[in-house]
């Protein structure tokens, strides 16, 4: 399975933690990270939320293929055991984790899927983290492994 984690970090504080999960993560899945930070989009945060917004979707939209999952506080949540089920058996996917001032209710809507890791609001930092841990938990319950007691 190919899996595509599209971002928008300014930096990454937890590298250690995502290289972790990305590596335990190679067993199973051929995983592809990109961080879409760019001037333009730094830029635009500079003049508030509607256009960071608007440059976020900008950079999100060539890379929208594929069954696509936004991370989003306001989406649906699932236990770990459901996001197991719910990622088997697809050839790829496509996960978009917004900028600071997160993303538009409408682009939201363009997405398969709108996913809570918490309702709380994290950092991009951790949400790329628990993303990573819980793909990486829900290849081990699919196969039996013995991370998920």
């Amino acid at each position: 399975m190919r899996i595509h984690i599209f971002y928008i970090q300014k930096s990454d504080e937890l590298p250690f933690l995502s290289e972790k999960y990305a590596k335990l993560l190679a067993k199973y899945a051929q995983l592809r990270e990109k961080n879409l930070f760019s001037k333009k989009i730094a830029a635009a945060q500079s003049q508030g939320a509607n256009e960071a917004q608007k440059s976020y979707e900008e950079a999100f939209m060539p890379y929208k293929k594929g069954f696509c999952i936004v991370l989003d506080e306001g989406g649906r949540e699932f236990s770990s055991v459901e996001f197991s089920r719910l990622i088997a058996d697809r050839g790829g996917l496509s996960f978009f984790i917004g900028g600071a001032y997160g993303l538009g209710a409408e682009f939201v809507k363009k997405f398969d899927l709108s996913l809570a890791l918490s309702r709380l609001t994290l950092t991009h930092h951790f949400a790329r983290v628990l993303l990573l841990e819980q793909l990486y938990r829900a290849f081990c319950l699919q196969h039996n492994h013995p991370y998920h007691k």
